[in-house]
């Protein structure tokens, strides 16, 4: 398990604050890539600021927990995997093929520094 899932799982516990089961998958699903220059933690930054974690996030073209652009990205992935854009393994692996075919997080609004 990566260490900081087991860090968050502490902080939920001792917090008596139950994380939805989606965002365990979540934290799971984005931790389990390499991330080239960056890493999972700044990855689930990028995953809070554009849809607060919620894998059924829209805004018109936009899709998914990473927010995943229709327009640049729909074509790119095709009909089978972008008709499964809100699953959270498949939005997280569609993600991670942006970030490493265009370099680090600058496509993402939340990623622009």
């Amino acid at each position: 398990m990566n260490v900081w899932l087991a860090i968050w799982r502490i902080l939920d516990f001792a917090s008596f604050v139950e994380i939805p089961q989606e965002q365990v998958q979540i934290a799971e699903s984005v931790c389990s890539y390499e991330w080239e220059d960056s890493d999972c933690v700044e990855a689930l930054g990028i995953v809070w600021c554009e849809s607060l974690g919620n894998p059924r996030a829209y805004n018109g073209v936009d899709h998914g927990h990473f927010q995943v652009n229709e327009f640049y990205w729909a074509n790119v992935f095709g009909k089978k995997t972008w008709a499964k854009r809100y699953d959270i393994s498949t939005n997280t692996a569609m993600a991670h093929h942006i970030y490493n075919t265009k370099g680090a997080w600058r496509l993402w609004t939340c990623g622009r520094k």
